[in-house]
């Protein structure tokens, strides 16, 4: 079976020579953004680039919180986050919270019913926001005593089963995307802390395959995109004699004004005026 070595960081993994990491054989990382809102994580602006930097394909989770409201969850996320193409789809990490300051994180609150539904509406405003359908991470213990549905299985699956080759795979799911199999490893090369491995389940042309294009910037997205789109937005409504083109506040989440004002501009413009700004679409907003 071909596989592909990679990690997961977050801020406790320290200091990373990533370039040493690459040296050892490791062709993609993903890096945590939040956890929930209690944490934005203090080291991902320099990891996200640091990857980017020494070539290996990167991604990006979002550690979710039942405990806590899922809109600010995800706002922080895709505020954080820029994806780009030839990065992986955002991920949606959804397990019981060990780490959690000793709170209770609520999902033995929930019913069977309301712990599915807090999992599709989070992975339903990750979508929205980023404009990727995510990954979910999950373990297969957890998705089994918890989550009990196979509603989900049309999503590409991270699962963490340590300590083994051939991961159980939970409830509806045929295979799974990426494996973490060992967690919280001391002394790898290049990098100061501690650190999770994986494997991809597939050659390294697939997983370059599974990496996500541009999207179009439209309602619902978040993020540092739409904040430049809506300081161009603001820039030409400064610049010439139409208010109609700001957008208001420049606050990175494409809402009602945001794309009002871009229809208002397309107009003018004799562009499509339908408040979308299509990959590689030539809106010359200067």
């Amino acid at each position: 079976m071909s596989t592909v070595e990679g990690i997961d960081v977050a801020e406790f993994s320290g200091n990373i020579d990533w370039e040493k990491v690459k040296g050892q054989g490791i062709r993609f990382a993903f890096a945590r953004v939040n956890y929930g809102t209690r944490n934005k994580d203090t080291q991902f602006a320099s990891y996200w680039a640091a990857i980017k930097k020494a070539d290996i394909i990167r991604g990006a989770y979002l550690f979710y919180r039942p405990s806590e409201d899922i809109d600010p969850q995800v706002t922080m996320f895709a505020q954080t986050l820029e994806i780009e193409p030839g990065d992986l789809p955002p991920v949606v990490d959804i397990e019981q919270d060990y780490y959690n300051h000793g709170e209770n994180d609520h999902w033995d609150d929930l019913s069977q019913t309301e712990r599915v539904n807090r999992v599709a509406k989070v992975l339903s405003a990750v979508e929205t926001a980023t404009g990727y359908k995510p990954i979910i991470y999950t373990g297969p213990s957890f998705w089994n005593d918890k989550i009990k549905t196979s509603r989900f299985a049309d999503y590409d699956l991270w699962i963490a089963h340590y300590k083994t080759n051939t991961p159980k795979i939970p409830g509806g799911w045929n295979l799974y995307t990426f494996h973490q199999y060992e967690g919280d490893q001391k002394g790898f090369p290049g990098i100061q802390g501690d650190v999770d491995r994986n494997r991809f389940n597939g050659t390294l042309d697939r997983l370059q395959a599974l990496t996500v294009p541009a999207v179009a910037l439209q309602q619902g997205r978040i993020g540092p995109k739409v904040k430049k789109l809506q300081q161009a937005l603001k820039k030409v409504a400064q610049d010439s004699s139409h208010p109609e083109f700001d957008p208001g506040a420049v606050d990175g989440m494409f809402g009602q004004g945001t794309k009002k004002a871009l229809i208002a501009y397309q107009k003018a413009n004799s562009l499509e005026a339908n408040g979308i700004v299509a990959p590689g679409d030539k809106l010359a907003i200067a």
